[in-house]
């Protein structure tokens, strides 16, 4: 992504058409033609107080697209003398992307004088995903567990805001969805976006994009990219699905390991789990092709499990009393009468957007303990979101996950009866992944060194802004 330094090099990157619809004013206008925008706003009261506000838009038949950040902070006492006379500190952070694709291109941040710390100008440092799993090895990997939770337990104590999402359809090629994060009180803000796009394959791309970006949260100033290609998403679901487990399965209740699914996902649970519970080596799995499953089983059978291919969900459930499900199903696969062992936990991953389902209604109102990452948003997407509409199961017979470690379970004799952990995935996940990346970063392991927020400097291999 090339880091531009001018408005006139934005300018030179789009259109006539893309100057008339992206810039100046002319964005609002009510005469736009074939202009599809959306917006959000995210209030701030520490460690400053401020205000952001999002614009995505994309003119139908052109090139690019384009999201435009405008903040404006009231400094902090924690910036020092460094800011004069107390002004709103403002700042515009434009991105621009390939409508064909998904993918960010460039950006244009707003260059002040001074920035906050000092130093003339600022770097905005890109890092890709070795970098990124480089600072992350920096962090270690019980610190990268610690955050997940911390940051389940801040979200359901109500400290964490997270702004509207925001979508943009691509005329049928693609979609984007946009979004973001913050802990009351934190350093950083972080703000993702993930891009899907079929049409990639053809093209050599993957079908999936996208980056996540920190920004300061006193002053609004980018602070790093990560250029993850989505993989940090992969990561953290990855982590929830980890944490459930070590919190509700004890090792000594472990009987077996089940996966519904034979994905990137089913994948990455079952190498989490396995450094998890070392002396576990059965695995149980069910796939939606006999290919993908024997592909799967030679994979794992390599990582040292014990691998049995079975025909049916329930068959899994009948082998193993931990069992992850990881696939896109829009109808549940697994049902009350499948779960004969009440010692079972279910870890349910796939189904995290409105439509899909996994786990039967009827199952979760079996369920002893229903725990989910976030009440509202499980009220329509996944497997909660038909259970609530028909009326199977209430929202008060839900527990969110952070809310668990906070307190404890909410029905107390659940522990080691049927547990299910709902999962569609909540933006604390990604400030938390940022957060644990930075952390890498600080620790050292890199040669450059870049300026990132009041003072603190992030020693990672980085590219040149320029790129």
């Amino acid at each position: 992504m090339k880091v531009l330094q001018a408005d006139a090099e934005l300018r030179r990157l789009f259109s006539p058409a893309e100057q008339a619809a992206y810039l100046g004013d002319a964005w609002d206008a009510s005469g736009q033609i074939a202009m599809t925008t959306d917006e959000a706003r995210m209030r701030f009261e520490a460690p400053a107080r401020g205000d952001l506000v999002i614009k995505g838009g994309y003119k139908a038949g052109e090139k690019n697209f384009v999201i435009k950040f405008t903040t404006e902070f009231q400094p902090g006492s924690n910036l020092g003398s460094n800011v004069a006379n107390g002004a709103p500190i403002k700042r515009k952070l434009t991105l621009v992307g390939d409508a064909q694709t998904g993918v960010i291109t460039a950006m244009l941040p707003e260059r002040n004088a001074k920035d906050h710390d000092g130093e003339t100008g600022f770097l905005i440092p890109q890092l890709d995903w070795a970098e990124i799993q480089n600072c992350l090895q920096a962090s270690g990997d019980e610190n990268v567990w610690h955050l997940q939770k911390e940051g389940f337990k801040a979200f359901s104590a109500g400290e964490v805001t997270i702004p509207k999402v925001i979508y943009l359809p691509f005329n049928g090629q693609g979609d984007l969805h946009l979004k973001g994060a913050h802990k009351k009180g934190g350093d950083i803000y972080v703000f993702k976006i993930a891009t899907g796009f079929p049409g990639n394959r053809d093209r050599g791309l993957l079908p999936t994009q996208g980056l996540m970006m920190a920004f300061d949260a006193s002053t609004g100033a980018p602070l790093i990219v990560l250029r993850d290609e989505g993989h940090l998403t992969d990561l953290r679901t990855a982590i929830a699905g980890r944490n459930a487990a070590e919190e509700l399965m004890p090792a000594d209740d472990l009987t077996g390991i089940g996966v519904l699914g034979t994905g990137v996902q089913a994948r990455l649970q079952i190498a989490l789990l396995k450094n998890l519970y070392p002396r576990c080596h059965t695995l149980t799995v069910w796939g939606h092709t006999p290919a993908n499953s024997a592909s799967y089983a030679r994979e794992m059978t390599e990582n040292g499990w014990e691998v049995s291919v079975v025909a049916t969900p329930r068959q899994v459930a009948d082998a193993a009393n931990l069992i992850i499900t990881t696939t896109p199903s829009e109808v549940a696969l697994l049902d009350a009468d499948d779960i004969s062992t009440a010692n079972t936990l279910i870890v349910a991953i796939g189904a995290d957007m409105p439509g899909k389902i996994e786990l039967s209604p009827a199952l979760l109102k079996k369920a002893d303990s229903v725990l989910i990452d976030s009440i509202v948003q499980g009220k329509d997407h996944g497997n909660a979101a038909g259970a609530i509409k028909d009326n199977v199961i209430a929202e008060s017979d839900l527990q969110e996950f952070g809310d668990f470690l906070n307190k404890g379970l909410k029905n107390p004799e659940a522990g080691n009866k049927l547990r299910l952990f709902l999962s569609s995935g909540i933006g604390v996940q990604d400030l938390q992944i940022v957060q644990a990346v930075i952390m890498g970063g600080v620790n050292g392991w890199g040669q450059s060194q870049v300026p990132v927020m009041g003072g603190v400097r992030v020693k990672c291999q980085s590219h040149d802004s320029g790129t």
